[in-house]
């Protein structure tokens, strides 16, 4: 079975290493960078991971990002590709063989929005030490190329409006992890880095204007959300 993974990368080198480590073990990896100017692309380029650049005039803009997500996987040979970005990790412990056993040609998993209180050092898969989570809006990630003609995901790809022979599986035991909250520190450096970057189409439309928060506005949630995790994995 060839399974084949679709990224979108801007100075991704904190999470990269984790990110390859795990769809390594089961999938060809596919990446497109955003002319990246921390060490992502050498990081890439060690792992042997295929990159393609794309250009968002140095801006963030989500618009751009829409269109690489619902075309790039489009040529793809693969019996199923997954569309996410560096921070969403498809799990499941046998994820290759379970696969073979799933009907349908699009999976919606549980997803699960990952909080740390500190950065993750662990060598291993970044679940080992980050597994603590609360539930959140899944995404169609997960689906057969050969199958679906088009996927129109909207912004953010929480949406999406599958075109071609849509089979929804919304039984599946896999799961996705979003790890975006690894500690409060982190969080908001990664907004304020992001946040600097984005583009008057972002801002008109109203796009990730969560990194527009305030430090205080994540400590809090960080205390509001402890008594709400449980053991994702």
């Amino acid at each position: 079975m060839n399974i084949e993974v679709y990224a979108v990368c801007y100075n991704e080198e904190k999470l990269l290493p984790y990110f390859i480590r795990y769809y390594s073990q089961f999938a060809n990896i596919i990446v497109y960078d955003n002319y990246s100017t921390d060490n992502s692309i050498q990081i890439m380029q060690d792992a042997g991971v295929r990159t393609v650049e794309f250009d968002s005039g140095n801006e963030f803009r989500e618009d751009i990002l829409v269109d690489v997500r619902n075309n790039a996987w489009k040529d793809s040979k693969a019996d199923w590709v997954i569309v996410v970005d560096i921070d969403e990790l498809i799990y499941h412990k046998n994820i290759k063989e379970y696969l073979k056993t799933l009907q349908g040609t699009v999976i919606l998993p549980r997803m699960f929005e990952m909080f740390a209180k500190t950065f993750p050092v662990t060598q291993g898969q970044i679940y080992e030490e980050v597994f603590m989570g609360t539930d959140m809006t899944s995404k169609m990630n997960l689906f057969r190329p050969s199958e679906i003609k088009a996927m129109n995901y909207d912004a953010g790809c929480h949406n999406a409006r599958p075109e071609g022979n849509y089979q929804l599986n919304l039984t599946s035991e896999l799961i996705t992890m979003h790890f975006k909250h690894l500690s409060p520190e982190y969080t908001i450096w990664r907004n304020q880095f992001l946040n600097a970057r984005q583009s008057s189409v972002n801002r008109a439309h109203g796009w990730n204007w969560h990194m527009g928060e305030p430090g205080e506005a994540t400590y809090r949630k960080f205390k509001e959300i402890e008594p709400r995790l449980i053991n994702v994995i």
